[in-house]
């Protein structure tokens, strides 16, 4: 197969000066170098195709035969004699004078990334992981705060964690250097321990808002009245205006939760249930049955 005019495979002229080639054959050899193109034969074959061309054309002897001879002048891989010339040709390595240029030039393409790579791989002290440990807490726990006792995996002796008042669900308590270890005596990680608020038998916590629910008679939800209602700290009554339905909720500003690490303070907020009778005396039927006949 005839071979291509290595000043064509360059994309240059032959006036081209050194600076011209070099230039050309580093843009090219970028292009189709195999390390960009791994699984491409055709770049390849073009790779090995500019690399030739530029170690001959780098060449001053080297190029000078070329021009007077083409390709001929490289029968057999050795150059052909020509007057006031010598065997400047290829060294043992088999790459021509310019190979010095050749790798100069792809030392600086490739040297970067090799030691980015080498740097990647080489081993440096990592801070140590963090464990995150769930603690359940009543919701008399999350309000006024509390001493929580944890053990960490694979030890035997318990960690005293302080819970702050005011702390909700979901929420963290960081303690530092309670993690995993680090590598190369690197510090260790963090313990992060996470709430998990239980179920209370009357509240609910919604934010920093609690809600109850407020149970009445039909009586008093008709004529109005007062009801007991509970607090996180004892009871109250609550005024029940007359006509007042089931589901009405009634708001009392400042009885919820104050926040952990806060002066912020959530409502208490009732909700209107009014329970149906499952049994009734005789004279309850009675006056129940006379109210029925005058109700509309």
């Amino acid at each position: 197969m005839s071979k291509r005019d290595y000043y064509e495979v360059l994309g240059v002229s032959k006036s081209a000066s050194e600076k011209d080639i070099k230039k050309a054959y580093k843009k090219l050899a970028m292009k189709y170098h195999p390390d960009r193109n791994p699984d491409n034969p055709v770049a390849q074959e073009k790779f090995r195709e500019v690399k030739e061309a530029y170690e001959i054309l780098n060449d001053p002897e080297q190029r000078q035969q070329f021009d007077d001879f083409g390709h001929d002048a490289f029968e057999n891989g050795q150059p052909r004699q020509r007057g006031g010339f010598g065997h400047g040709g290829f060294n043992q390595s088999g790459f021509g004078q310019g190979a010095g240029d050749f790798n100069d030039i792809f030392g600086d393409m490739f040297g970067q990334r090799q030691q980015q790579q080498q740097q990647r791989y080489q081993a440096q002290p990592e801070k140590g992981s963090d464990i995150i440990l769930q603690v359940e807490l009543t919701l008399e726990d999350s309000v006024e705060g509390c001493v929580k006792e944890i053990r960490l995996p694979n030890t035997t002796t318990p960690l005293s964690v302080t819970m702050p008042a005011g702390i909700n669900q979901g929420q963290r308590v960081r303690i530092a250097g309670k993690g995993n270890p680090g590598t190369l005596g690197a510090e260790r990680g963090d313990l992060f321990v996470e709430v998990v608020l239980l179920e209370h038998e009357f509240f609910t916590r919604k934010g920093n808002d609690l809600y109850c629910d407020l149970i009445t008679s039909f009586p008093v939800a008709t004529i109005g009245g007062t009801a007991k209602a509970s607090t996180f700290s004892g009871y109250i009554n609550l005024k029940i205006p007359a006509g007042t339905q089931v589901g009405r909720k009634f708001r009392i500003k400042g009885r919820g939760i104050k926040a952990m690490n806060s002066d912020l303070v959530g409502d208490l907020i009732y909700t209107v249930m009014i329970p149906t009778p499952t049994e009734v005396t005789e004279e309850q039927h009675k006056l129940l049955t006379q109210l029925a006949e005058l109700m509309p």
